[in-house]
Formats: C-alpha cells, sequence, structure tokens
C-alpha cells in the first residue's frame, strides 16, 4: 500500500497542475475583459507554444537552434493562404482548423531541413542552422511576389464557416482558440517527452556515444524531435497570422528566433514549465514596458543577464529551489533573509531605474536643443546622487541577504535528506 501511494502522490499532483493550468486559462478572459488585455494573453499563448516547441529541442535534445522561428514563418504562410482560399472560395470551413495546415507546412519544412541540420549536433548544429535562417530569411525578402515583401500578405479571419456560432469577429473568440490549443499543445509536447523517444532525446543530450553504442542512431533522434518540434511551432506560428491577420518576411528573422531563446532561458530550460514562465514574462515585458519607456529593451538585456548570471536555471528553477522551503513550513525561519531580499531588490531596482530614465531624458532633452541651465525638468545633481546611493545600498544588501538566503536554504536540504 505504501509503494502505490509514494507512485500515485506525483501522478495526482500533476493532474491538480494540469486542472489549475486549464482553469487559469479559462478564468482569465473573465478577469481581464479587455481587448487590450486579451490581445496580450493571445501574445503570451502562442508565445509559450513556441517556447515550449523550441526547449524540445533545448532543453530535451540538447539542440541550439537558430532557425526555430523559419518553421514558425512557414507555418504562418501557410495559415494565411489557407484563410484566404477558405475566404475566396467560400468553403464551410472554420477558421479554428486552420492552425493544422501550419502544424502540416511546419512539420514539412521540419522534416525537409532538419534532414540537413540534425546530421550534427553541438556548435556544428547551431552554426548550420544559423545558415538556414539567414538563407530563408533572404530568399523571403527576395521574392515579394511570394512572401509579400515588408508590407506582408493580409488575410480576414471572419470569412470562414460559423461553426457554433464563432467567426471569431471578437478578441475574445480568437483568445478562446489560443488558449484551447495552447493547453492541447502543452499536454502533447509534455507526453512526448514521456515517451520513450523523449527519454532518448534525453539520452542523447547527455551522451550520445553511449546511445550509439547501445544500437540507437542519436542522428535519427535528433531528426524526429525535430520533426515534432518545428510541427508545433507551425502551429504557434499559424495562431499568430490568426491573431494578427497579416504575415510577412519578418516572421523568418534572426531576431524572432533570438527571442524564443530569450524566453525558453529566462523561463529555464531545464523544467517544462519554464518556457511558458518565461514567455509570459517576456511578452509583459516587450509589450507593456515599451508602453512606459523607451529604455525597455535594456531592461530586457539586464533581466536577462542577470537570470542568466545569478540563476542559471532561469525563473523556473529559482522558484523551485524555494518549494521545499514552503513545503517544510521553514517559512518562519527564512522571513528576515526573504524580507531582505526583496528590500535590496526594490533599492537597487528603483535606483537603477532612475538612473536609467534619467539618463535617457537628458539624452532626450539635450537633442532637442535644452540646455542644462534652462531646462528646468532635467535633474539636478542630488537626483543623480541619490539615485546611486539606493543602488549600492540595494546591490549591498541584495549581495548580504542573499548569501544568508542561500545558506539557510542549502542547510534546510541537508537536514531533510538525513532526515530520510
Amino acid at each position: 500500500m505504501r509503494d502505490i501511494s509514494v507512485v500515485a502522490a506525483p501522478i495526482a499532483r500533476r493532474a491538480i497542475a494540469w486542472v489549475c493550468f486549464a482553469a487559469v486559462l479559462g478564468v482569465a478572459p473573465w478577469c481581464f475583459p479587455s481587448d487590450a488585455a486579451l490581445t496580450l494573453m493571445t501574445q503570451m499563448g502562442t508565445a509559450a507554444i513556441l517556447a515550449l516547441s523550441f526547449n524540445l529541442l533545448l532543453g530535451t535534445t540538447g539542440l541550439l537552434s537558430f532557425c526555430h522561428a523559419t518553421y514558425a514563418g512557414v507555418g504562418a504562410y501557410a495559415a494565411v493562404w489557407c484563410m484566404n482560399r477558405i475566404g475566396l472560395q467560400g468553403w464551410p470551413v472554420s477558421m479554428a482548423l486552420v492552425p493544422l495546415a501550419g502544424a502540416f507546412a511546419g512539420g514539412i519544412a521540419g522534416a525537409t531541413l532538419g534532414f540537413v541540420t540534425t546530421r550534427r549536433a553541438g556548435m556544428t548544429f547551431a552554426m548550420i542552422t544559423l545558415g538556414v535562417a539567414e538563407l530563408v530569411w533572404v530568399m523571403a525578402a527576395m521574392l515579394p511576389e511570394w512572401f509579400g515583401g515588408e508590407r506582408g500578405i493580409p488575410t480576414d479571419r471572419t470569412l470562414g464557416a460559423a461553426w457554433f456560432g464563432v467567426t471569431f469577429a471578437t478578441q475574445r473568440e480568437v483568445y478562446g482558440l489560443v488558449a484551447f490549443w495552447w493547453f492541447v499543445c502543452a499536454a502533447l509536447m509534455y507526453g512526448v517527452t514521456r515517451t520513450p523517444l523523449g527519454f532518448l532525446a534525453r539520452a542523447v543530450r547527455d551522451n550520445d556515444g553511449r546511445v550509439a553504442f547501445l544500437g540507437q542512431s542519436p542522428a535519427a533522434v535528433r531528426y524526429r524531435m525535430q520533426i515534432i518540434a518545428a510541427a508545433f511551432a507551425g502551429l504557434a506560428g499559424a495562431l499568430g497570422a490568426l491573431n494578427f491577420e497579416l504575415v510577412s518576411a519578418d516572421t523568418f528573422s534572426l531576431e524572432r528566433s533570438g527571442v524564443v531563446l530569450v524566453f525558453t532561458v529566462l523561463g529555464g530550460a531545464a523544467y517544462f514549465v519554464g518556457p511558458m514562465i518565461g514567455a509570459v514574462i517576456g511578452v509583459l515585458a516587450t509589450v507593456v514596458l515599451a508602453t512606459f519607456t523607451r529604455a525597455w529593451q535594456l531592461y530586457v538585456g539586464l533581466g536577462f543577464l542577470a537570470v542568466v548570471i545569478f540563476a542559471p536555471g532561469g525563473v523556473a528553477g529559482l522558484m523551485a529551489a524555494h518549494v521545499q522551503a514552503w513545503r517544510c513550513g521553514a517559512v518562519r525561519r527564512l522571513w528576515k533573509p526573504y524580507a531582505g531580499v526583496c528590500v535590496g531588490m526594490a533599492l537597487f531596482a528603483g535606483g537603477l531605474v532612475a538612473i536609467v530614465e534619467m539618463t535617457y531624458g537628458s539624452r532626450l532633452a539635450a537633442d532637442a536643443g535644452v540646455s542644462a541651465n534652462g531646462g528646468a525638468s532635467l535633474p539636478g545633481s542630488g537626483a543623480w546622487a541619490l539615485a546611486a546611493l539606493a543602488a549600492v545600498a540595494g546591490l549591498a544588501v541584495l549581495v548580504r541577504t542573499g548569501a544568508r538566503l542561500r545558506r539557510a536554504v542549502a542547510a534546510m536540504r541537508m537536514s531533510a535528506q538525513e532526515g530520510r
């Protein structure tokens, strides 16, 4: 009976996690009913699917790909072509099925390009994918009659058949479609990681020579994972095209692949939920921050740099490191280090933001011809000194309390292991 309970406990926790995930997706549009919020959550969903598919290569198989946006772009163009055909021919087909066309096109592209790219691993694979991404991007820009050039190819998502009265004329209906595919794709990709192919992919990531010695082909495993990841990337691209009703050659750009990489690493490639967390945070940072400050790219870069240096496991890894403390009820003993870390982060972030914003403000004032004496709105030396003092003090508090928190968590883990 004890063995059964030990096995059943993780299954029950995973089931509860999936139910909570579905509940959050279902409740979100009622909590945030505005079109702007729904559009933002729709972008989060498409970015999360794309990041999860990228992590099938990076986190599961150990392949750093720089052409993952290429498969999303193929899926987006396939979706726009199908949507325009449905509208022109008047086919009795709902636009809800268009993402399947994107997945099929992405899988075909993955099977075609992956046949070349997956023959090698490591840095060689990364360089090959970089070349493939550049080739496809340049080719799309050179053929505007096919890819629409910079203006792109527009479409209309409301021209499909109204199955069950859904025409996707409202943003709520589009979010519902994206949320549905988000949940389905996440469940399917999680299932892929639990299959023999998924276990083989992790083995190839850790030691491909031993996998070859056991009689399995590492190149074949990489090729299959590439096809699966490309299919999900194509589906994400199709959802993005359906949301924006436009696709252009910039969909194939290296910047898109770089953004997916940033989201995945930011969330934590070692955890399945990590890319989704990274996509949500990344979309919030790139969309919301851009409405408040012109320095949003600097903030995103600094945040990514801080995660890579101080939290290599990403946000998900940072959260997992402290879950044990909450489960053991050690929050009462750790509340002082936690509070110190929060205070230090607030002081450091506040001082840093003040310095960045004053720097940008002074630069813009200089470009506009406002002198230091005539510009009353320009910050004085006192403001600069106060911001620098807050940043230095916050950094000192953060370093001191962060070290105490790490030592306390490590000691708690050791005592928990000894108790077992």
